[in-house]
């Protein structure tokens, strides 16, 4: 969603390498309401295109591999939503913590029927960092709370 609203003001950013500013065309004003859109800018000048990329980004500046940041994403997930075979470490708490790491990807899933699939959009290797997060969709497609 963040990209659809951005898209058309990337070039409002020195960073953005596609194409040329286009700053003094639509004006400052214009310009400083999509400020939040620069961190959609990767290191390049072009567009981020996962929320993988996104993360390094806005959480470590060190860049570290890709594939550290995936075991950081699956470690979060793990940490919050993983119960095993006991039911009964199944707690407000848990569920709660579940909702807050989950809330981005429950997308992913094609059991959730609250919004349209973002697998194609996010890819295939983010949304299986997610996979956990299914357990949180019923068997109607809503959200357990």
């Amino acid at each position: 969603k963040c990209h659809n609203v951005c898209r058309s003001r990337l070039c409002c950013f020195d960073s953005y390498k596609l194409q040329g500013s286009c700053r003094a065309t639509v004006g400052e004003d214009e310009c400083e309401l999509y400020s939040l859109c620069e961190q959609l800018i990767n290191e390049n000048g072009g567009e981020v295109k996962t929320f993988i990329e996104l993360d390094l980004k806005e959480f470590d500046s060190d860049r570290p591999d890709i594939s550290t940041s995936e075991q950081m994403i699956e470690k979060d997930v793990f940490d919050a939503c993983y119960f095993g075979n006991n039911e009964s470490r199944v707690t407000q708490e848990l569920v709660t913590k579940c909702h807050n790491v989950c809330r981005s990807r429950l997308c992913c899933f094609d059991s959730y029927k609250l919004e349209s699939s973002c697998r194609a959009t996010v890819g295939e290797d983010e949304c299986e960092l997610y996979s956990l997060c299914e357990q949180l969709i019923n068997a109607d497609g809503d959200v357990v709370k």
